[in-house]
């Protein structure tokens, strides 16, 4: 399992761990961090970087003066532990997993994935998608940009022999940009926590919830100008993860925000805690403006641990989330991206409608969790998809 990431960090990466072990797996993995989890073997950390790369100026002349395919050996290849070279190049693994697209141009590298590293299968997990612009906003994005879209183009490698992304929409981009099928939907959806009751709703205190990555892109501003009008049982709690400049900012404009004393910011729980935790909220809110294809097409962890902790939703009107809340009745759809309509859609809601749709939430963490997902990513890794397509 290979990820550039903190892997004991990362949902989508530890379930698929889980899946992959629950399968009858041994699995190693690659990555930043420690030893991410007792199921996993052997676990190798990512070297420092290449001397020449380690500082700006080094860096930024290895993307304007080095050719593509050496460039991406100094900044990341030749940070693989040797131990793992060896295996690789040995063919001492049945798979291989590529998640997300920065390892991918190695499935290319003859001299590691050599005819015996080839019998095996290499699957490549796209997670949301990598758009080819996002590189071109400031000069530092325009020197690295070539070298990114080099190795976004890896994608399209006949080299994997399946692939999954986060859901069919997105998957369908990749499909008709690369000539690819269309790759195999895996959700990130957690997994099902068994027992946890909805908790009662006090009709004088609605709580309402944003939990998970601090971000303004993520309906911020149109929470906050909601509450502002919102009547006095509604209040709301940020549960975020780190990102200073973020709280600064969110604690700036709650310093004079006139419904201040009914909104709070708490620590995040922790990633195995999630249900529980969120379990004393009422409603989460997953407003996203859709101002880029990741958001426009959006499925974050929240919605699904949102299930999980018996929570109601209140989403925005999307071609992904809108459509399951209504098939569930677990929640709202908000009809138009504006912060005027979330505050009328949730002044609407009272104490009985919430209490209601927090009891559909039930059904929802049954039928929506890692086991039915994690059924997709064995599927598409043994040869084929949910829509049966090979990869």
């Amino acid at each position: 399992m290979l990820s550039y990431s903190d892997i004991e960090s990362d949902p989508r990466v530890r379930r698929e761990i889980d899946w992959l072990v629950s399968d009858g797996w041994t699995v190693d993995t690659i990555g930043l961090g420690a030893h991410p989890s007792d199921s996993v073997r052997d676990h190798f950390s990512l070297a420092a970087p290449d001397a020449l790369v380690r500082s700006r100026i080094g860096t930024l002349m290895a993307h304007i003066l080095v050719p593509a395919r050496l460039r991406f050996r100094l900044l990341l290849t030749r940070r693989v532990p040797t131990e793992v070279v060896h295996r690789i190049r040995g063919g001492h693994y049945d798979l291989t997993v590529f998640n997300e697209c920065e390892f991918a141009p190695w499935v290319e590298d003859r001299r590691d994935f050599t005819p015996a590293a080839m019998q095996g299968r290499r699957h490549l997990d796209l997670h949301e998608y990598h758009n080819p612009d996002v590189r071109r906003r400031n000069l530092g994005g325009r020197i690295t940009g070539p070298h990114y879209r080099w190795t976004r183009r890896h994608i399209g490698s006949s080299a994997f022999t399946s692939r999954s992304v986060v859901n069919t929409p997105i998957g369908k981009l990749y499909a008709d940009e690369f000539g690819i099928p269309i790759p195999a939907e895996v959700r990130n959806a957690p997994p099902f926590v068994p027992g946890l009751e909805p908790s009662p709703v006090d009709p004088s205190d609605i709580r309402l919830l944003f939990h998970g990555l601090p971000s303004w892109s993520r309906g911020f501003t149109e929470i906050l100008a909601a509450m502002r009008d919102l009547p006095e049982r509604f209040s709301m709690t940020f549960m975020l993860t780190a990102n200073p400049a973020v709280h600064a900012k969110l604690r700036e404009d709650l310093a004079t925000h006139p419904a201040r004393e009914r909104i709070h910011i708490v620590p995040p729980a922790p990633m195995r805690e999630i249900a529980q935790k969120i379990n004393p909220y009422d409603i989460e809110i997953v407003f996203y403006r859709p101002t880029g294809i990741n958001l426009q097409f959006a499925m974050p962890n929240k919605f699904f641990e949102a299930a999980q902790g018996r929570l109601a939703l209140v989403v925005g009107e999307t071609a992904t989330m809108a459509p399951i809340v209504r098939e569930y009745g677990h929640g709202v759809v908000v009809p138009e991206f504006t912060w005027e309509s979330l505050r009328d859609t949730l002044t609407d809601l009272d104490a009985p409608a919430v209490e209601r749709m927090k009891a559909r939430a039930i059904v929802v963490a049954e039928k929506l969790n890692s086991d039915s997902e994690g059924r997709s990513f064995l599927a598409a890794i043994a040869g084929s998809d949910k829509n049966g397509a090979s990869s």
